[in-house]
């Protein structure tokens, strides 16, 4: 049963929470062991899926509410994480004026890779994405056009475009990596209503038991053994699919779809847990300020002489939550009680459709 605390989804948060750990987790780079290129098959994707269950929401709007809406969401905070990352940055790296100005140019042009500050590609990127689904929905109405739509833009992410910008973008606000992960966000308002149903028939139970079995199995071999790996097994078998230009990306959004599914059967599963919920419902904050909560915490314990030895993948697991759970006593509590208009809380009751 889909249970919801005061508008929200609980399960939904408790996505989140799994997304925003895995998203920690994954830019610990090789110290996260096999976990370091599994979370990158499915986080990033997972939460323009999130976002997408949300945009029937932002369709009863008109233009002018939505942009200022979602520029106060995103783009302001981006920009508020943005400046608040390059003043930390200034006094622990000890930066001089070039250094701040070249950091500056990267926040402005927001380019995936090249900004200071990692995570915050995520923001602009979003919003963009946001607003290519709402014109598409507004002009076309039905959302078979817009699946439609993201079909064709990452077709041409794919095949048209100088670099692939799931690996390099290089378009100013990651233009050209909205037009590559809006597929995602389609398919998650597709399949959310489907998702979010409560099963009451033999029938349906069954199906989804024997796709949580599937996506398990896919999960952990995709852990286990790489998602190459299970590429080059079904190709052995069936060679054809090989000799098809988009084999591998179509490969690449199936395995992120299964992956995601079986993330979507954890948080329900875990539902009930509310703290796993409220560290869901602060991701925004959370992808704004990772670089800086990771940088003044290993900083913090440092000074109390307290050494971090990352050595094992168990560990690193362990600390991304650490840092989760500190961020949120700390950063999050200030964020929210004395910034609330600069970290997406245009209301003083936060909304179910604050993604990321």
């Amino acid at each position: 049963m889909t249970k919801t605390t005061r508008n929200r989804i609980e399960w939904v948060d408790v996505l989140k929470f799994l997304g925003i750990w895995a998203i920690y987790l994954g830019h610990f780079g090789n110290k996260a062991g096999p976990a370091y290129s599994f979370v990158f098959t499915y986080q990033v994707p997972l939460f323009f899926f999130i976002a997408g269950f949300f945009s029937p929401n932002y369709l009863k709007e008109s233009p002018i509410n939505f942009l200022k809406k979602k520029t106060l969401q995103l783009l302001v905070s981006y920009l508020f994480f943005g400046m608040v990352a390059l003043a930390v940055y200034t006094v622990q790296e000890s930066w001089g004026i070039m250094q701040i100005k070249d950091a500056f140019l990267a926040l402005a042009l927001g380019i995936r890779n090249h900004i200071f500050a990692g995570s915050l590609w995520f923001l602009p990127c979003l919003f963009i994405v946001i607003v290519i689904d709402y014109s598409v929905m507004k002009i076309f109405k039905l959302r078979v056009f817009s699946l439609a739509v993201s079909i064709g833009l990452f077709i041409v992410s794919q095949t048209l475009l100088p670099n692939n910008p799931g690996k390099n973008p290089s378009w100013f606000m990651n233009l050209d990596s909205a037009i590559f992960y809006y597929i995602y966000y389609s398919l998650g308002a597709i399949l959310f209503p489907y998702l979010n149903k409560k099963s009451t028939s033999t029938t349906s139970q069954i199906v989804i038991g024997i796709s949580i079995a599937i996506s398990f199995v896919v999960t952990s071999l995709v852990y286990l053994l790489g998602s190459g790996w299970l590429f080059g097994k079904i190709t052995l078998q069936i060679p054809t699919i090989s000799t098809f230009g988009l084999s591998y990306s179509v490969f690449d959004i199936l395995i992120a779809l299964t992956v995601i599914y079986f993330n979507v059967f954890m948080a329900k599963l875990l539902s009930g847990i509310s703290f796993l919920g409220k560290l869901g419902r602060e991701t925004l904050i959370f992808c704004g300020t990772e670089d800086i909560m990771k940088a003044v915490f290993m900083q913090l314990l440092a000074m109390f002489n307290l050494k971090v030895n990352l050595n094992t993948p168990f560990k690193t697991i362990a600390f991304a939550l650490l840092c989760l759970i500190a961020s949120y006593y700390t950063l999050v509590k200030f964020l929210n009680t004395y910034f609330p208009q600069a970290v997406g809380k245009i209301t003083q009751q936060e909304e179910q459709g604050n993604d990321k």
